[in-house]
């Protein structure tokens, strides 16, 4: 490593958010996608079903949700898993509010809402965690309940035109590294 790799690594390192590892990691999983063995169509179909599972509000079992459509459709279980990495503590709040307001405009409703009674959702979300009870649960769900179902409607939505647009990159992206690698 030359010198000024190592002081622009040692002055990253002292911030929150490390561009240089975040950067770094995103290559590692890129590289580790694309030596995959499987055919490019199998790669990319299962990465683009880990991407389509990450835009799901479904929080804490898209990947196993991506490994059980991966098996389902018999495309990389590995790939998949990698495509739920693009829902990420960074990238939620985008995916939310476009699943959200999709949902909101498929279902013939007002976008607004959920911006209207945010405060009120979060404390009463907040409440829930902090005292829970059949009462302070009976609440969450009802604040939650107008707010679930454009999520899930307009995560579809998110999802699959995610999933369309890293399908064809990525499928050519293993092709090409596969015919240079002699893989496959």
């Amino acid at each position: 490593m030359d010198e000024k790799h190592i002081a622009l690594e040692a002055r990253a390192s002292h911030w929150p958010f490390n561009a240089v590892r975040l950067r770094s990691r995103l290559r590692y999983f890129w590289r580790r996608l694309l030596q995959v063995r499987a055919t490019p169509h199998e790669v990319a179909l299962g990465f683009a079903i880990g991407v389509f599972t990450a835009c799901t509000p479904f929080l804490g079992v898209q990947t196993i949700l991506a490994c059980a459509l991966a098996f389902g459709f018999r495309v990389s279980m590995p790939a998949a898993v990698l495509g739920t990495f693009v829902g990420n503590p960074l990238s939620w709040p985008a995916i939310w509010a476009a699943s959200y307001v999709s949902g909101a405009l498929l279902l013939g409703q007002d976008p607004t809402y959920a911006a209207n009674h945010l405060s009120e959702t979060a404390n009463v979300l907040g409440a829930t965690l902090m005292a829970p009870s059949p009462e302070t649960l009976g609440a969450a769900v009802d604040n939650l309940s107008p707010i679930a179902e454009p999520m899930m409607v307009g995560g579809v939505l998110v999802g699959l035109i995610a999933a369309v647009f890293s399908y064809y990159p990525t499928r050519r992206a293993v092709r090409l590294f596969q015919r240079l690698h002699n893989v496959g």
